[in-house]
């Protein structure tokens, strides 16, 4: 089965994040350490903005598709985006009012996606179970460390990751980036194997 539209726009996304990462370890080597955090923090975004645009872009793909099933499951891909109608998503320019809704959304944490693949027909369980399978792991540590990756990001895009009890940034080192890119590239391959 050959990879998804999504799939490689959300590969070039993390290029930009390994791209980021170069650039963090020049710094250091260098000995400005005190900037390779920062671009740290910015790739850790990105990466989980890739995760993201991934579900996005799946995501309006596999809408599209339900809600030309019928009217009840175009209804339920209605419901799931809101502001627009049943015939609104089955229609000649279904896939449009969807993207359009979606945008609005947030789909990196992991009930965003399982509303997401409710939406579109899929048992959720079913498939973070498929995806845990493929990677040797659990459904629920799967779950809580992207929950813990999705918490990190909110630390960086909300609180500026800064650490009220220490008055100073919490750390960033290459194994954080490292880490973060790891799981949401393993996560995102097995998803779109699996959808």
């Amino acid at each position: 089965m050959s990879a998804s539209l999504a799939l490689n726009i959300f590969h070039r996304l993390l290029d930009q994040v390994a791209e980021l990462e170069a650039v963090a370890t020049r710094m250091e080597a260098d000995a400005q350490d005190t900037s390779a955090p920062i671009l740290r923090r910015s790739g850790y975004v990105l990466a989980v903005a890739a995760l993201d645009s991934y579900f996005h872009e799946r995501g309006i793909e596999l809408a599209a598709a339900h809600a030309k099933i019928g009217p009840v499951e175009a209804g339920v891909v209605a419901n799931y985006i809101k502001s627009v109608s049943a015939a609104d998503v089955s229609g000649k320019q279904g896939e449009s009012y969807i993207r359009l809704r979606i945008s609005f959304k947030t789909l990196a944490s992991p009930s965003a996606i399982d509303s997401l693949l409710t939406a579109v027909g899929k048992d959720a369980d079913a498939v973070w179970l498929s995806v845990a399978f493929s990677l040797n792991n659990r459904p629920d540590r799967l779950r809580r460390l992207s929950d813990l990756i999705y918490d990190r990001r909110n630390q960086i895009a909300h609180e500026a990751d800064w650490d009220v009890a220490r008055l100073d940034f919490r750390p960033m080192e290459r194994a954080n980036l490292s880490d973060c890119v790891e799981h949401i590239r393993s996560l995102v391959e097995v998803f779109d194997s699996v959808l």
